[in-house]
């Protein structure tokens, strides 16, 4: 009998079909939702309910569900089912985004996939899909992100490879320490690159073998910059990268901090050392408590003390007994509030006893990098010579106003006899003006009146004997007037007035015109300027320069004389250190084409009474250029004189200007 073949029920098929699927979805932890676009109503199953924090109920609106999606992302979720519903994605819908529950109020991560479905006119008719708890993988990508992202952020070089020393992964301040550039596929690269085959060597017989083991590495290895090839010293930390799934090793990771701006700090660090070792004050560290840890070879010597072991005992200790209860009171009160002490102690020398007084500051030290306290510094000057300096001083400046009182005493009993000298000079101008100038006048007098009356009863010899008397006269007479004049120059300051140098100039040349014509002079001057001066001393001063340049002028060549002036820049004033700095001068110049002198006698001839030629070649009393030099000073002036022999002579004369 033939059996024929029934087939599979179509009612079982779909009941199996479905609770196989439900318990695929509730194995995948998955919930299932089913959306009616036109009346807003949505069907879940208990799981996708659970998932939204709904108590009970499998049938809510639309607008309910998005009650209690998180405000962050309410739109985002909005905008993505509007996408799926008008057909933009094919009516695909997947999305990320964050529930609080309705009832317990806990926050979820959900991923929600679905299909839109829809009619011939394009409208959708159903919206289904499921949803996904995915808060754990959620966190796990966070936490994945944010080990990432302080990876990428470090300062420090951080690399992966696998075990044949292929690169997959080296974050960007790695990049920049190695000068690989930022866009370059870092797999392209391998490990032994980085390396001097020296050093490659060296990594994979020292390092490599205990990574491969599953052991960690610790030390200093050297890479080579990608571009410049130089050669970076790192520290590094190695560690073997395990599968997850199995714990085999796949890899190794490495850390690496560039060791330069360290090495650098250390060769600072000894160049300090080396500073405070060559110190030649007292430098001392110690901990908080004052417990000294170091001080300098100039310290040690300054104590009396013979090593740094010997130093190692508390700060108190090289302090004088006496500056014990300072120390706890002010020193350390004001160390600790406000970071600092600064003032004079007194240390003691351990071997002598000796008090050395000393300028101290001592100081709170803080890591800079953790801001934690390290202990105080101190840095102290030895005072001694100074204090010994300040006191020779002090004695100096006693001794000082002792002699300055004595001199002050000896200038007061000066001043008395200075006047009692004017009042002589005062007196032998008078007799010069009046008593001695009369029998002089008589003697003129009489001997005129023997010339004229008797000269014919008188010899040869008697003639010219009177004739010698009569010319000395007159030469006393002259003597006495210039004396006079001289004597009566001095510093009238009151007097001072604004003096048109060419008015007195002017003047000059009228008076000394018979001079002039009979030698054939002439006589030259521009524009002068004016100066604060007494005129009648202005007067005489060039009546002396003119009639000196026409006196002492060659036999065979008619006088030339220039008279020229110009004011005197700050510079030039400043070479001249009889003048005073800040005032304005006038420089005038008196040349001649004379007969000239020799320039050793430059000064010489400026003093009173002071001849460079004898009384018969020329005339005169030898106090001009005396009474020139004495009206200068007076004036708070200089004069000089610049000239050689036969190539005439060049006064100098330097007057403050009128301003």
């Amino acid at each position: 009998m033939e059996q024929k073949d029934k087939g599979v029920d179509p009612v079982t098929y779909r009941e199996e079909y479905q609770e196989w699927m439900r318990f695929a979805l509730q194995s995948a932890g998955l919930g299932t939702w089913d959306m009616d676009p036109i009346n807003r109503h949505v069907i879940w199953d208990d799981r996708c309910r659970e998932l939204y924090g709904f108590p009970e109920g499998n049938v809510t609106s639309f607008d309910n569900v998005m009650t209690y999606i998180h405000p962050e992302d309410k739109v985002l979720v909005e905008n993505a089912v509007a996408r799926a519903l008008s057909d933009e994605q094919g009516g695909r819908y997947d999305m990320e985004f964050r529930t609080i529950g309705a009832a317990d109020h806990k926050l979820r991560w959900l991923r929600c996939i679905g299909q839109a479905y829809f009619n011939e006119k394009g409208v959708a008719y159903r919206f289904a899909g499921t949803a996904q708890d995915i808060t754990k993988q959620r966190k796990s990508r966070e936490r994945q992100a944010m080990l990432f992202s302080l990876v990428e952020s470090s300062s420090d070089c951080m690399a992966a490879s696998d075990m044949d020393g292929g690169l997959f992964y080296m974050n960007a301040s790695g990049r920049r320490l190695l000068g690989i550039p930022l866009d370059m596929d870092i797999s392209q690269l391998e490990e032994k690159e980085l390396y001097s085959t020296e050093n490659h060597q060296s990594f994979g017989n020292e390092v490599l073998p205990g990574l491969k083991a599953g052991k960690k590495w610790t030390g200093t290895i050297y890479l080579k910059h990608y571009l410049t090839k130089e050669t970076i010293p790192f520290h590094a930390d190695y560690t073997a990268i395990r599968d997850p799934r199995n714990n085999s090793i796949i890899g190794h990771g490495a850390s690496l901090r560039d060791l330069r701006p360290e090495l650098e700090a250390k060769k600072e660090q000894q160049k300090l050392l080396a500073l405070l070792e060559n110190s030649r004050d007292f430098v001392s560290l110690s901990d908080e408590n004052g417990q000294v840890s170091y001080v300098n070879a100039a310290g040690l010597k300054l104590v009396g003390l013979d090593s740094l072991q010997e130093a190692k005992i508390h700060n108190s200790s090289y302090l004088m007994p006496e500056e014990q209860e300072r120390l706890k009171n002010e020193v350390n009160v004001q160390l600790f509030s406000r970071g600092q002490w600064s003032g004079e102690i007194l240390y003691r020398h351990f071997k002598t006893g000796e008090i050395i007084p000393v300028q101290a500051t001592t100081m709170l030290v803080y890591d800079p990098m953790t801001g934690a306290s390290q202990g105080r510094a101190s840095i102290a000057r030895d005072l001694r010579e100074e204090k010994a300096l300040r006191q020779q001083m002090i004695d100096n400046e006693q001794e000082l106003e002792r002699l300055v009182e004595l001199r002050t005493d000896e200038l007061k009993k000066a001043n008395i006899d200075l006047n009692i000298v004017n009042q002589n000079l005062e007196q032998f101008a008078y007799v010069a003006s009046h008593d001695l100038q009369e029998p002089l006048r008589k003697i003129n007098m009489f001997s005129a009146l023997l010339q004229d009356k008797y000269a014919n009863e008188l010899n040869e010899t008697g003639v010219r004997n009177l004739g010698i008397i009569r010319n000395a006269a007159t030469r006393m007479t002259t003597l006495i007037q210039d004396l006079l004049a001289f004597s009566r120059v001095s510093r009238q300051d009151h007097l001072f007035e604004k003096v048109d140098l060419r008015q007195i100039l002017e003047q000059v040349v009228t008076d000394v015109d018979v001079t002039v014509q009979q030698k054939g002079a002439r006589i030259e001057y521009d524009g002068l300027c004016p100066v604060k001066a007494i005129p009648l001393h202005m007067t005489q001063l060039f009546q002396n320069l003119v009639s000196n340049a026409l006196k002492f002028s060659k036999v065979d060549e008619p006088p030339v004389i220039t008279v020229n002036s110009r004011m005197m820049e700050p510079q030039e004033v400043a070479a001249h250190p009889q003048l005073q700095n800040g005032t304005r001068y006038c420089e005038i110049k008196v040349k001649d084409n004379g007969i000239g002198f020799d320039p050793t006698y430059a000064r010489k001839i400026f003093v009173i009474f002071q001849r460079l030629h004898g009384r018969g070649e020329y005339e005169g009393s030898g106090i001009g250029l005396a009474l020139c030099q004495k009206i200068v000073i007076a004036h708070h002036g200089i004069i000089y004189a610049e000239s050689a022999e036969k190539e005439g002579a060049t006064f100098t004369v330097i007057l403050p200007a009128y301003t």
